[in-house]
């Protein structure tokens, strides 16, 4: 990407990105008509979804640094759905669930 411009088909929006556009459309409808008449909706998304991506990578290497990983199948079991709600949470409250314009 040179001169920081995105071209279209480099712009995939993701879980996180299209979770922060719900968002918006719910909370901040007029915004959010704003934000898609100056073409910033897409972009804005695709900035968040990739913030979010690298915080929820961050978070899960920092959960398992912080709780060791059990051994039995079904405390792994346990263990992953505790970390991947933990995570999830947190890259929500942090980066999506926030008003961006």
């Amino acid at each position: 990407m040179s001169n920081n411009i995105i071209k279209e088909e480099e712009l995939t929006i993701g879980r996180w990105g299209t979770a922060w556009q719900r968002f918006m459309q719910e909370n901040y409808p007029d915004e959010a008509a704003r934000l898609k008449e100056s073409n910033r909706w897409d972009e804005l998304a695709f900035e968040i979804d990739r913030e979010a991506y690298s915080l929820w990578e961050l978070l899960r290497k920092q959960y398992a640094k912080a709780n060791s990983r059990p051994t039995t199948f079904m405390e792994t079991m346990k263990w992953e759905n505790t970390r991947g709600f933990y995570v999830d949470h947190e890259v929500m409250a942090q980066v999506v669930l926030q008003f961006r314009a």
